[in-house]
């Protein structure tokens, strides 16, 4: 697997792209600021940004959850609660259902649910899409989408950790962008796929941070499809693929079709 280190900061068009969604902070956040006033190169990328997000939330279809929504999501909480009182699960056959019931629904993760696949397109196309060449103002229109790809993007707010990922079923490309998985000596990230109804499989081993990429094999692309869930879990670092997943289960979420 070949590990590209690329980072936002290191490209000024993402980095534009990043400031214009406000996703920046602190120092990143003050030197973006100070590039907006004196660099017309960068204020023009930032409002070609912009638009560029405008015009996709706009696109957007207002969504509306269902009444039963919050009450299952309060459930899952009562059961996560009342799991944490009596030791975790033992089980480590976990399915979809399961990985979900275990996986606490941050706030920023629910939130980013209701916003739809319009905003999470826009996330990743800052986070890993394929850096522009330039920070020319003649940067490609609006109109010149991707072709349809999965996406995913997962946030745990308590223990900052951050997951946003790109799927291309023509290249068979899977794209990550990853940050706050440090785990402790002996351990690894291990990243799984579960299909809907079934049971987790192991994608492999991710670092701990930084940006990933690796072209998938047919065996998992075929996994790779709108509903299933991608989860991250510590597991230990053999150099070999697990059987199955060990709780806790850091992150997880499904793949959505934008």
């Amino acid at each position: 697997m070949e590990h590209d280190e690329t980072r936002i900061e290191d490209d000024p068009f993402l980095l534009a792209g990043a400031y214009a969604l406000g996703a920046l902070e602190g120092e990143e956040r003050a030197d973006a600021q100070r590039a907006h006033l004196s660099d017309p190169r960068f204020r023009e990328a930032a409002a070609w940004w912009e638009r560029r997000l405008a015009a996709m939330a706009e696109a957007t279809p207002a969504f509306t959850p269902a009444p039963q929504t919050w009450a299952a999501i309060e459930a899952r909480i009562d059961t996560i609660e009342a799991q944490d009182k009596g030791g975790g699960i033992s089980s480590t056959a976990l399915t979809a259902q399961q990985l979900a019931s275990v996986s606490r629904p941050a706030g920023w993760s629910i939130a980013m649910a209701l916003a739809g696949a319009g905003m999470a397109a826009a996330a990743i196309s800052l986070y890993v899409a394929a850096p522009a060449p330039s920070l020319a103002p003649s940067a490609p229109s609006v109109a010149a989408l991707p072709a349809p790809q999965l996406v995913v993007q997962l946030q745990d707010e308590e223990a900052q950790r951050r997951l946003v990922g790109r799927y291309d079923d023509r290249s068979r490309q899977l794209a990550l962008s990853i940050a706050g998985l440090e785990a402790e000596a002996g351990q690894t990230p291990e990243l799984w796929v579960i299909p809907e109804g079934g049971a987790p499989v192991s994608l492999g081993a991710i670092p701990e941070t930084g940006a990933f990429a690796r072209v998938l094999d047919q065996s998992e692309a075929s996994l790779l499809i709108g509903g299933a869930t991608l989860a991250v879990t510590f597991e230990e670092d053999s150099g070999v693929r697990h059987e199955a997943p060990s709780p806790p289960i850091l992150l997880a979420g499904e793949l959505t079709q934008v």
